[in-house]
Formats: C-alpha cells, sequence, structure tokens
C-alpha cells in the first residue's frame, strides 16, 4: 500500500493512509476490504490505474483469479464517479508499459 520505497522509482497509486481491513480468497475470487482513506486521490493517479495496481497484483497468485473490491464492508460504493464496487475485477493489462 505504501508504494515505491525511497531508492525505488516511481510512486504511490493509493493512498498510504488506507488501511486493509480483511482479506479472504473463496472460489477463485479474492475479497479485499478497505477503510475509507482508499476513496481519497493521490499523486493525480486515475481510477483505473488505482483499481488495476490493486487487481492486476493479486491476479498474479496462482489462487486468484478475480478481485472485489469493498470499503468498510460496504460494496455498495461508487470509486469516483467510474468503478461500481460490486464489480468484480479481472486481470487488465492494457494499463502496463
Amino acid at each position: 500500500l505504501l508504494g515505491p520505497q525511497k531508492n525505488e522509482a516511481g510512486y504511490a497509486v493509493l493512498n498510504p493512509s488506507t488501511k486493509i481491513l480483511s482479506v479472504t480468497v473463496k472460489d477463485g475470487i479474492c475479497y479485499v476490504n478497505l477503510d475509507s482513506a482508499f476513496l481519497t486521490p493521490v499523486n493525480q493517479v486515475t481510477s483505473d490505474v488505482t483499481i488495476y495496481s490493486i487487481t492486476n497484483s493479486l491476479v498474479e497468485l496462482s489462487n486468484i483469479n478475480k478481485v472485489q473490491i469493498s470499503i468498510d464492508g460496504k460494496k455498495d460504493v461508487k470509486f469516483r464517479d467510474k468503478y461500481n464496487l460490486t464489480t468484480i475485477f479481472e486481470r487488465n493489462l492494457q494499463l502496463l508499459q
């Protein structure tokens, strides 16, 4: 969640004060419950990059194929007026360069 360390290139794509409240995996879906700090943008990062930085990282694990994100246990949250978090996200490699 903290992003690159001092000796690494790049910048944080998630608010570093975001807390992971819980993570569970069932039937290949990883359910990630974050606190509301996740909703606060940092470094002018787009909503696509934020969502898929989490999703693409998690689906690298052999037992995870999809990701659902919730905020304080709620899925009926709109993330930056673009993504409804009731969505179950799949890998999106179009954002990688």
